[in-house]
């Protein structure tokens, strides 16, 4: 890895067209990994861009970088000097937090002869990475793609240029990736990185409160309708779950996205539960299933089945089934691995 973070640097130093990717419906980890990366990259005077199929969540917005993903690939985009990503041609490409080609969507399938064609670095810590691509720094230790994207920043010298807004950045990405270092995937070094990161001036609260407290109206109508009419459990609340269809946000006014944390703060802390997930329909009518378990349990294996990405104690996958058939399937699967 240390010979990839070193080729990484030496690829940055000569380039000056920079792109950065990660992952589609992007989550806290991989685009504060990625603004993180960007904000030092326009330092150091390079022409750096970054694009994913959709834009950040407006509650990303408190660490003021939401403007910078692009998603207009096409050849009026606009971050792309009216050019699109074929006509604009990186140096090099970056991707932060995708565990797989898959998981770039429409970013690498409208532009796959740029990728197959530019030298390409995967940054990731998800252990279903497949190593897609030919330069990857992986490290499946790492907590998050957060803490491995401050390492390689520390290892190639360029910490120093670290701002309190890049470390609260960084931060953010740990404390939902560990769950605030409640989560088995805390270690040593993240404690570590975290504290170097608070010594940067890091808002230690901030993102504490806009993830874990803060709540708009709308959000917590919907989450007291799943809670409420919503919640089911079986096996004596050995599982708890709930399977939410378009009609529960358009009666909240809410999306899917309204949904992050549910699981986490509601579903995985009721008594004697050990498993528990979350399925919901997306806006491009597919249907995303969330896990959480216990330590005793590893929803990885349970995932695995359906072709997804994940963690031993969280993961997720997303279906073409209807609502009602991924829940026949994941409960006759999680009964079997109960008993």
């Amino acid at each position: 890895m240390k010979e990839n973070i070193i080729k990484l640097w030496e690829s940055i130093k000569n380039s000056n067209k920079i792109l950065l990717i990660n992952h589609i419906r992007m989550d806290m980890d991989s685009f504060w990994s990625l603004s993180a990366m960007y904000d030092i990259l326009k330092q150091l005077w390079k022409d750096v861009k970054a694009i994913n199929d959709e834009i950040p969540p407006e509650t990303f917005a408190f660490t003021w970088y939401n403007q910078i993903i692009d998603t207009n690939l096409e050849l009026k985009s606009p971050l792309l000097n009216k050019e699109g990503v074929r006509g604009w041609l990186p140096d090099i490409i970056i991707s932060f937090d995708a565990a797989s080609l898959d998981q770039l969507w429409k970013s690498y399938l409208d532009n796959i002869d740029v990728f197959n064609n530019t030298e390409f670095f995967v940054i990731d810590h998800h252990i279903t990475n497949p190593w897609f691509w030919k330069i990857n720094i992986i490290n499946t230790k790492s907590s998050s793609t957060c803490e491995l994207t401050f390492d390689i920043l520390r290892e190639i010298n360029l910490d120093k240029y670290i701002t309190p807004k890049i470390a609260t950045s960084l931060l953010s990405g740990i404390y939902t990736d560990t769950n605030i270092f409640y989560n088995s995937n805390t270690t040593k070094n993240t404690h570590i990185v975290a504290w170097e990161l608070i010594e940067l001036w890091a808002d230690f609260r901030k993102p504490y409160f806009e993830f874990y407290m803060k709540r708009t109206f709308e959000k917590s109508k919907l989450w007291w309708e799943v809670l409420a009419n919503h919640m089911k459990s079986t096996e004596n609340w050995k599982i708890v779950y709930a399977c939410i269809d378009k009609n529960v946000f358009k009666k909240t006014n809410t999306d899917d996205r309204q949904l992050t944390g549910i699981i986490s703060e509601f579903f995985a802390n009721i008594e004697w539960v050990e498993i528990c997930f979350l399925s919901y329909e997306m806006s491009n009518k597919q249907i995303k299933t969330s896990f959480r378990c216990t330590e005793n349990h590893d929803v990885a294996k349970i995932c695995e089945t359906f072709w997804g990405w994940w963690h031993k104690q969280a993961a997720w996958f997303n279906s073409d089934k209807s609502l009602n058939e991924v829940e026949i399937d994941i409960i006759e699967i999680l009964k079997k691995e109960l008993n």
